[in-house]
């Protein structure tokens, strides 16, 4: 294991033991590699990179002895239990905690009381809820977790609570999702798959109708899972304006409609079998009443049309709340080339905030910040410019690339202050943008 990697678990963990986050659950690092790995998000990397990043996250995984998710007290004594550690070593911890305990009342029921949400801090598929079973969670429960991680979008972080508390209830839904780049669409659902296995992102342009040999076909969102998963998925299709385009061959067919006629028939709950073209002989029968639908996109020709003919919205100006059903059935038919049998079965759609230079700042400072991600991401500590930062914010929301736009800036800048001196721990981002 390296040694900086096994020492940060340590350290975050003892804290989050010493705070009274016994009970808190995190999840297994292998699985949230998995699940990261699936929504493209180490696309980028070599597969050398890859590799290597795949061994550390299993190396850590052995604490969760194969849970997908364990309490903070749990993993620790397991970890301890599989170190090795010297009378001595074992001597000087216990003189350590001696120490410490003399000044410790122990009367004192503090170290009880369950850990404060408002000061938890991310770690790693971490939830600030002491039941680590999913099934146990409110709609409010989901909704304080998306909370802590997405700034703003409140009714588009109700509906995803609302869907995410019916389905894993067995009653599936299909909702769509309509705003900018870069507003927290996606991010919702990455933030949400940490929490529920049966998330699985997809990039909707990558999808081709079935027979193109080479392609990523819809039928390989289930042939990739166990049967048992691949009938209770929450599919998320990212970009999915990209896919509801017409596309049209030369022989006038609008290859669009026959990707949504495989669409319609998992929406519509059939019994599906799904024939495996790389493993000859292979087939799996999947029943789609379990499955539930999500659209992203930008949609962005339609929230422009719809806002035309109304002077209540403004695509590109408007700051009120969230509200659910700003578009409709027929706007997805007329402005988004959405069949109508797809539209009529899709139960909420939700236009999220454009977000403007304001709100960028306030996601600079907040817990959920691309700051601290970094930091996380690296093992460093990062201080920024305040006149930075509201350079970042107003480029964000000009460039329409929204938070993107401002983690590329932020990495770039730290790779920047890296590139001589990699060991260091502390970096000032203060590069003109």
């Amino acid at each position: 294991m390296n040694h900086d990697k096994i020492k940060f678990f340590w350290d975050r963990y003892l804290g989050l033991l010493c705070k009274g986050g016994c009970r808190t659950t995190m999840r297994n690092p292998l699985k949230e590699f998995e699940t990261q790995a699936r929504a493209g998000s180490f696309d980028d990397l070599t597969d050398e990179q890859y590799h290597k990043a795949r061994i550390e996250a299993a190396e850590i995984s052995v604490f969760w002895n194969n849970r997908p998710v364990d309490n903070v007290g749990h993993i620790l004594l397991n970890a301890l239990s599989k170190t090795e550690i010297s009378d001595a070593a074992r001597d000087k911890i216990a003189d350590i905690l001696a120490t410490a305990s003399l000044n410790t009342n122990y009367h004192s029921h503090e170290s009880e009381m369950p850990y404060d949400k408002d000061e938890w801090e991310d770690a790693d598929g971490l939830t600030p809820f002491d039941d680590d079973d999913i099934l146990h969670w409110t709609p409010r429960n989901i909704y304080d977790f998306l909370n802590h991680h997405i700034y703003g979008q409140d009714a588009a972080k109700r509906a995803a609570s609302m869907l995410v508390y019916h389905h894993i209830h067995g009653n599936s839904r299909n909702i769509l999702m309509a705003g900018p780049t870069g507003c927290g669409k996606t991010e919702i659902w990455r933030t949400l798959s940490k929490i529920c296995d049966c998330v699985k992102i997809i990039n909707g342009p990558q999808l081709s109708c079935d027979g193109w040999k080479g392609s990523y076909h819809i039928k390989d969102i289930f042939l990739e899972e166990q049967p048992q998963k691949a009938e209770n998925l929450i599919v998320v299709i990212d970009e999915a304006d990209k896919l509801f385009e017409p596309a049209i061959g030369s022989g006038g067919t609008d290859y669009s409609y026959m990707l949504q006629n495989e669409l319609l028939k998992i929406m519509d709950g059939d019994v599906l079998t799904f024939v495996d073209e790389n493993r000859k002989g292979v087939t799996l029968t999947i029943d789609c009443s379990g499955v539930s639908i999500v659209f992203c996109g930008s949609f962005e020709r339609m929230l422009k049309e719809k806002n035309a003919a109304s002077d209540s919205i403004g695509f590109c100006s408007y700051q009120k709340e969230s509200t659910i059903a700003e578009c409709n059935e027929e706007d997805l038919i007329q402005y988004a080339n959405v069949r109508k049998e797809i539209a009529g079965r899709i139960n909420q759609i939700i236009t999220l905030d454009t977000l403007v230079a304001s709100d960028f700042e306030a996601i600079l400072d907040s817990p959920s910040s691309p700051i601290k991600k970094l930091e996380k991401a690296h093992h460093v500590s990062l201080s920024i410019d305040e006149n930075i930062k509201k350079a970042l914010a107003f480029n964000a929301a000009q460039s329409g690339l929204g938070c993107r736009y401002i983690r590329s800036k932020l990495q770039a800048m730290l790779d920047e202050q890296m590139f001589d001196t990699p060991e260091k721990q502390k970096f000032t981002l203060c590069m003109s943008i």
